[in-house]
């Protein structure tokens, strides 16, 4: 009878180690799913999801294994729906052309603004002498309502806005502006400021310098001189198969 006692005793103290393996793999087991649960979960989608699925039926039920790439209604609900950045039709650029010559039409009237219409969009061409002081690129304090009129007429529009800088080919050699390409691209910057605090969208607009590199006529008399310095407002319709490379672009970044 003693010796029955002592073998039962010796047995259960020889099993508790096994006993304490077993909760420590059972342990492991569950922190493994939940760094695989929470993997997963950074950033969900279906192929993660299923990876999650697989790896839940792996460590719980490894005799069942998801079928195929179906996927139940639950996880296909969890899939973020997709972001729709652009139109999926674009605007009737003659109507636009329209619709913004007619807001512009007084402008265009006391000659403050030449107005050109061309293939896929408009060109504005606003002569320097009623936006900036010689040789300066802030605003003049006539200039207001030129900038008013023009934002009203195209911030409720999405479209693509180029404001490109001119200037003649006097050189200039400031301490703000070393040479003209500095003077076109101040000029243009001022005025994309000038149309964002006016509520014109700034992912539509762009502003670029071209110096005296792209004169409308020769630089032989004052007169010309005077039309080349210009800011001109190029006003398109927006590329909707290279902005969305661009932005496919920004997401696999």
């Amino acid at each position: 009878m003693i010796n029955s006692k002592r073998n039962s005793t010796h047995s259960n103290r020889a099993s508790s180690p096994e006993r304490y393996l077993i909760t420590y793999a059972y342990l492991l087991t569950l922190l493994f799913a939940l760094f695989v649960l929470f993997y997963v979960m950074s950033k969900p989608d279906g192929a993660k999801m299923k990876e999650l699925m697989e790896a839940f039926n792996n460590v719980f039920n490894p005799n069942q294994m998801i079928e195929g790439n179906q996927l139940s209604p639950s996880v296909e609900s969890a899939e973020t729906p997709p972001l729709v950045l652009f139109p999926a039709k674009p605007l009737d650029i003659e109507q636009v052309q329209q619709e913004i010559s007619t807001k512009l039409a007084q402008l265009v009237e006391s000659k403050q603004l030449n107005l050109e219409i061309i293939e896929d969009g408009l060109k504005l061409q606003i002569p320097n002498q009623f936006l900036f002081p010689p040789a300066k690129a802030t605003l003049s304090n006539n200039s207001d309502d030129i900038m008013n009129t023009i934002a009203g007429a195209i911030g409720d529009l999405d479209l693509q806005i180029n404001i490109d800088g001119h200037t003649d080919n006097v050189p200039i050699k400031t301490i703000s502006y070393p040479s003209n390409w500095e003077l076109s691209a101040a000029r243009a910057v001022t005025i994309l400021q000038a149309l964002l605090t006016r509520g014109v969208p700034p992912h539509n607009i762009v502003a670029r310098a071209f110096a005296d590199q792209r004169p409308i006529t020769d630089n032989l008399t004052e007169e010309g001189r005077e039309k080349n310095r210009r800011v001109e407002i190029i006003i398109t319709q927006k590329d909707l198969s290279a902005a969305a490379s661009n932005s496919e672009e920004n997401e696999n970044e």
